[in-house]
């Protein structure tokens, strides 16, 4: 075992030779510049950690070969020499035993009728008892001085090696007490360039923010020349192909010379597409559901050629007329603000995110956007440590952001979650985290909000004596919540006037059930509305009344339907027994009513968001959001872990029903999220066959695309995929459209998104 561990030693040291070499080697890329301070104390620093090392690795060498000399030869003598010694004295000795044990048979055979040969057997017996006794004797003094030998030389040997062993961790705690005063001024310095990092760093994200909005206004317009005198614009455009699918390539075009001449990379060689556009015609296509199109109609071509002007991804009608650095149409493009200000603008403009929702840092560019929120960058990277299942963070100026978030945001805010994760704050068990606070601080602090949940108030829970009716009619809803537009605007005003009035309910026992508007002491802490009087509870029944956003956030496809305001019982949700009241019936209620507000304050409570509801055939949440229409309910549910391909008990998915009803937008947003579109129902029917059953034309689109991607994607590695990019552009269009246009996508007049269908 002890040349085991020399052996495994020896490795471990020139391995770790090897280690030391690299960091030899780590420190000669900082060159000890007098003007660089920084750098020359780290070259300093790993040189004089290097010398260390390697003082340490000789000490390790020495003890290793110390340990080869007090036990490796110490007991390879013992074991050679003394052991030998003894096992020949054995050997010695049971071969006069075995003499001496003849001589007795010998003797006992002898017959008493010959004398001579009884007098020789008696001879030998007695010269074998005499050697055998000397032998014996020889043997047992062999084993003794054995005995009395190991006991000393195992003392011995392990003496030594711990005389060893203390040199070489004396030597190391001189080597390591010499540098001891080093290591204290090193940490202290290192405390400094911290502090001096932090200040650098901040100091660098500010002259980003300034360097993104100067080239964002400068990128508006658009240079419209090039060094090159004979090139007169140029810049990436997408090009229909004319054979098989028919997509979009995106392709560097260039107009010199009145040729119009493409390239795919910047290396590869110029291809000429037209030799004179003097002799061609340039117009634009509107015979196409794709915008921003236009074609070339050449004498020399049989087809016109479709071009479509290069969006740089970001899908904004108003600033994408123009071709890099080109202007297709200079009479009708306009210059817009960028697209991430505009988002800015947006998330700003809703109640308290102008501040970090945890610290209350100004201008936040940060936002976990399943919690709706709105971060500062020191908040935003404990977010990240909490995990995706907790916080999904995204960069406000730098990430792409699809439309839905922004309706998510738009539909919560940093004041309504605060209201549900700070309703009861109790600074004993975490100190609120201030913009100037160490990390400990904002650690404990957002752990203890949204991981503890410490701060979040209970449920509100009935009893005898708040009540003044029988318990049997104890009640609980989710009031509905709905943008307020302006053609609604005077309703709306008049009506908060007064109360909301009686609700006449479905069931008799539900007729006149009064619901008031919470207290003022409770209207400020929760989002629920509790009467002392009365036997209903309404959530989200006293939130404050969502502002009209005037900077471009489009309406949802529930919020432009044509819902009125002639009757209260449209306000609220169907009541429902107290007892069944639970985080996953409140999430699913609220799904109905695609609030999304009091969503976010079930699962702060512990909320299923897969919560399955027998008593209407298994639904779950996010089949009520899809059914109600609410894109931004539905994509809430999947952002906060709603599984997509969940099925009732008809064998249903959320696709299903979305199918079933003509959503199309719900359609388009759940084949994003990767529903199975070949799931069937008891019916033996997917949804592909329920939309070519109810002819909706723009489902079936979505549908077949999605399955012509998949099958392609399989094929990916043998064949290419060429209809990728049309799969990706025809759903963008499609979730465009959806949040500017939803009335283009309301093709079944008989759904008016009440979430009231079965």
């Amino acid at each position: 075992m002890c040349g085991a561990m020399i052996d495994a030693g020896k490795v471990f040291n020139q391995t770790n030779k090897q280690f030391i070499d690299s960091v030899q080697d780590l420190s000669k890329y900082f060159v000890a510049d007098d003007m660089v301070t920084d750098e020359k104390l780290v070259g300093e620093t790993l040189g004089k950690f290097v010398r260390a090392m390697e003082e340490l690795q000789k000490y390790s060498t020495i003890l290793l070969d110390q340990a080869h000399r007090s036990i490796c030869k110490n007991v390879s003598t013992f074991i050679k020499t003394d052991i030998k010694r003894v096992k020949e004295s054995r050997k010695h000795f049971e071969k006069i035993s075995f003499d001496t044990d003849n001589a007795y048979v010998k003797s006992a055979q002898a017959s008493k009728n010959k004398p001579a040969e009884c007098e020789e057997a008696y001879n030998v017996l007695t010269a074998m008892k005499s050697c055998f006794a000397h032998t014996s004797l020889d043997y047992v003094f062999q084993i003794n001085i054995l005995h009395s030998k190991k006991r000393n030389d195992v003392l011995h040997t392990m003496l030594s090696y711990m005389h060893a062993q203390n040199a070489y961790f004396h030597q190391g705690f001189d080597l390591f007490h010499d540098l001891e005063p080093y290591m204290k001024s090193l940490a202290t310095q290192l405390d400094e360039l911290n502090v001096k990092s932090e200040a650098e760093k901040r100091e660098m994200e500010g002259r980003h923010h300034l360097v993104q909005e100067k080239n964002a206004s400068a990128s508006s317009q658009p240079s419209l020349t090039s060094d090159d005198p004979n090139v007169k614009i140029e810049g990436y455009l997408f090009r229909r192909t004319s054979k098989g699918f028919k997509t979009w390539v995106r392709r560097w075009f260039i107009l010199q010379n009145n040729q119009l001449v493409y390239r795919k990379r910047s290396k590869d060689n110029l291809t000429v597409f037209e030799e004179d556009l003097r002799l061609c015609t340039v117009r634009l296509f509107t015979e196409t559901d794709r915008r921003f199109c236009f074609e070339v109609i050449s004498p020399t071509r049989c087809d016109s050629d479709f071009f479509k002007v290069n969006t740089n991804g970001s899908g904004d009608g108003n600033s994408s007329k123009s071709i890099g650095g080109a202007t297709v149409s200079p009479e009708v493009a306009q210059p817009e603000p960028p697209k991430r200000n505009s988002r800015m603008t947006i998330l700003f403009s809703i109640p308290g995110n102008d501040v970090c929702c945890d610290c209350g840092s100004k201008e936040p560019r940060w936002a976990s956007i399943n919690l709706g929120i709105t971060l500062c960058i020191e908040c935003s990277g404990i977010h990240r440590s909490l995990g995706v299942h907790i916080s999904k963070v995204r960069s406000i100026t730098l990430d792409a952001w699809e439309p839905e978030l922004l309706k998510v945001m738009a539909e919560l805010g940093n004041g309504i979650v605060n209201r549900i994760y700070e309703a009861d704050v109790d600074e004993r068990i975490a100190k609120r985290a201030t913009a100037d606070c160490s990390r400990n601080i904002r650690e404990n602090w957002i752990k203890a909000k949204y991981v503890q949940k410490a701060f979040v108030r209970k449920l509100p829970q009935l009893d005898e004596t708040s009540l003044t009716v029988s318990p049997e009619r104890r009640r609980w809803s989710v009031s509905r919540r709905s943008k307020k537009s302006p053609s609604r605007k005077v309703a709306k005003t008049k009506r908060d006037t007064r109360s909301m009035g009686d609700i006449k309910s479905t069931g008799p026992d539900e007729q006149g059930a009064k619901m008031l508007q919470g207290t003022s002491k409770d209207s400020g802490l929760s989002l629920s509305s509790i009467s002392t009087t009365d036997d209903v509870i309404v959530f989200g029944a006293n939130m404050p009344e969502e502002p009209i956003i005037e900077t471009g956030l489009p309406e949802s496809s529930e919020d432009s339907s044509t819902e009125t305001e002639e009757s209260d019982t449209k306000s609220v949700t169907s009541l429902e027994d107290v007892s069944k009241l639970s985080p996953s019936s409140l999430l699913y209620k609220a799904a109905v009513a695609h609030n999304v507000a009091v969503m976010q304050e079930a699962l702060a409570h512990g909320a299923d968001p897969n919560w399955a509801n027998e008593d209407e055939e298994g639904k779950n949440a996010l089949m009520k959001a899809v059914e109600s229409g609410s894109l931004p309910a539905c994509e809430f549910l999947m952002l906060n872990g709603a599984k997509v391909d969940r099925k009732d008990n008809n064998a249903k998915t959320a696709l299903h029903h979305a199918t079933r009803l003509g959503l199309t937008a719900q359609v388009c947003q759940l084949l994003k999220r990767g529903a199975n579109q070949h799931a069937v129902d008891a019916d033996g029917m997917d949804p592909l066959t329920i939309a070519v059953n109810d002819a909706n034309a723009d489902i079936v689109t979505l549908l077949r695309l999605a399955k012509l991607n998949e099958e392609m994607r399989e094929t990916e590695g043998l064949y290419g995929n060429p209809g990728d990019d049309t799969f990706t552009d025809v759903f963008r269009d499609f979730t465009n459209m959806a949040s500017d246009n939803p009335e283009k996508l309301k093709r079944n007049p008989s759904f008016q998104g009440s979430g009231e269908s079965s």
